[in-house]
């Protein structure tokens, strides 16, 4: 009876130890429960992002943005069967032209390796320089006018390889001259051409200029074209490069001949953007990209191809972007808001800081982006901004930003409309993040913000968002 016993333990012991390590295992290949606001994209699943028929555009600032955060991104698509192309800012020349021509070179191979043909690869030729203030992208938009020109470490104008020509030229038969004027138009030629439902591109919390300044290009693009054509709505989702944390410090390393981790949340996402980590979308990599030890993973050749910028070199920090997974923020151009006028009780002309900020497509402000927001002259109580339309929309949300400085805050607002219905609003959160504000469908054709109460000397908002029913949206 004891032995039968002592037998019956050794097999539990036994089957609990083995489950064990199954679980410890299966952890690092599968999710735990995400919470309900989180997203996330299984690789064994085609998806409606990444699916046969869709068209996708990857904005990449500098070779080897493409790969670091959408290697996985790229793969999906070219499975499913989607239309994608991929389309890099800059010859990433600072260290000369040999090294901007190499550096499209290490692209093309990488994409090859991939499956991208390099007929979906576009290079438009522009300048680098610093990864401050100084930046190429940074001195672009900012020029005097649009047709300054801004001068790189190599030239003035749009170049590529011979056998992979920039855009431009490709386009009108001449090199683009580096001006603000040449790079809207190429920017806006390209996303007109591709049509895409999606679009891939740099966060606005990115530290680099040169990132950051992309996202603004591309919205105002997108605005433009949208306000031409009403009908073109694509979902913008945002990648993160370069994070507060530091490049030191986030991604996070990979173990040694560990299994790879997802992405972790940096530690200053709640502190130095408005990001919410919870409404982050994740798409898992495929399974021949989580292979271990990472040298087997395809998306670390596809990195190690970037042969010029050492990817071994800070403590391998190009190669921390080889995670379980890549992860985005969506924005969704479907809103209407930006086919409006606006008139507003005032603005303070002195700092930009207009009404039309309001739906600039930026919805952040002061400290960080105080040029797209709306903030009154010396107004609190009984400020308003009316947005109007030349025809009657059917909707049913709207979604206020606050001005995210902490000092002006709107504490309550009425909202008026068209068809003499109206709702009151209680505080807007004070950080600038948004508020959503549901309601049955209603058709009009403007509607007006009056605040009732707030804090502060100068109230405003960082940005609005007017969303049709979505049985009726364009």
């Amino acid at each position: 009876m004891l032995t039968t016993f002592s037998i019956f333990i050794s097999i539990f012991l036994i089957g609990g130890l083995v489950y064990f390590i199954y679980r410890q295992q299966t952890k690092e290949t599968t999710y735990d429960t995400q919470p309900e606001r989180v997203l996330f994209y299984d690789f064994t699943n085609p998806n409606s992002v990444l699916s046969s028929g869709k068209k996708i555009l990857l904005l990449a600032p500098h070779e080897d943005d493409e790969a670091l955060m959408c290697t996985g991104i790229i793969s999906h698509a070219l499975t499913n069967g989607a239309d994608i192309k991929v389309a890099v800012i800059s010859n990433g020349d600072k260290k000369g032209r040999k090294a901007g021509l190499t550096r499209i070179r290490e692209t093309l191979k990488a994409m090859e390796y991939l499956g991208l043909p390099s007929s979906n690869i576009i290079f438009l030729g522009y300048g680098d320089t610093e990864k401050n203030s100084n930046s190429f992208m940074n001195r672009l938009y900012n020029a005097e006018t649009d047709t300054t020109v801004v001068s790189s470490y190599v030239g003035t104008q749009t170049y590529s390889t011979p056998e992979a020509p920039e855009y431009h030229y490709q386009k009108h038969g001449v090199h683009g001259t580096y001006n603000r004027a040449t790079f809207r138009q190429d920017l806006e030629e390209i996303i007109e051409e591709c049509r895409p439902d999606y679009i891939f591109v740099t966060s606005l919390y990115d530290t680099h200029p040169d990132h950051f300044i992309l996202y603004k290009f591309t919205v105002e693009s997108i605005i433009h074209l949208k306000r031409n054509n009403p009908e073109f709505s694509p979902i913008m989702y945002e990648y993160l490069i370069h994070s507060h944390d530091g490049d030191d410090h986030w991604p996070a390393r990979n173990p040694k001949n560990g299994f790879l981790t997802p992405f972790s949340k940096p530690n200053t996402l709640d502190t130095h953007t408005l990001l919410d980590w919870e409404k982050r979308e994740i798409f898992l990599l495929p399974m021949n990209m989580q292979n271990v030890p990472l040298s087997k993973s395809k998306k670390y050749v596809t990195i190690s191809k970037y042969r010029s910028q050492k990817p071994a070199a800070n403590n391998k920090y190009l190669y921390s972007y080889v995670k379980r997974d890549e992860i985005f923020w969506k924005k969704d151009f479907s809103n209407i808001a930006c086919l409006a006028s606006v008139s507003v009780s005032s603005e303070n002309e002195s700092t930009n800081q207009l009404g039309i900020k309001a739906i600039d497509g930026i919805a952040d402000g002061y400290p960080r982006f105080p040029n797209n927001e709306w903030a009154t002259k010396g107004e609190t109580s009984g400020a308003w901004i009316q947005l109007s339309w030349l025809q009657t929309y059917t909707i049913n949300k709207i979604v206020l930003y606050d001005r995210p400085n902490l000092n002006d805050h709107i504490t309550s607002a009425v909202l008026t409309f068209s068809d003499g219905s109206l709702i009151k609003t209680g505080p807007l959160p004070n950080n600038g993040s948004a508020c959503e504000i549901s309601f049955p469908t209603k058709k009009i054709n403007w509607f007006k913000l009056t605040v009732e109460s707030a804090e502060g000397s100068n109230v405003g908002l960082a940005e609005i968002e007017v969303h049709e029913e979505k049985n009726n949206a364009n």
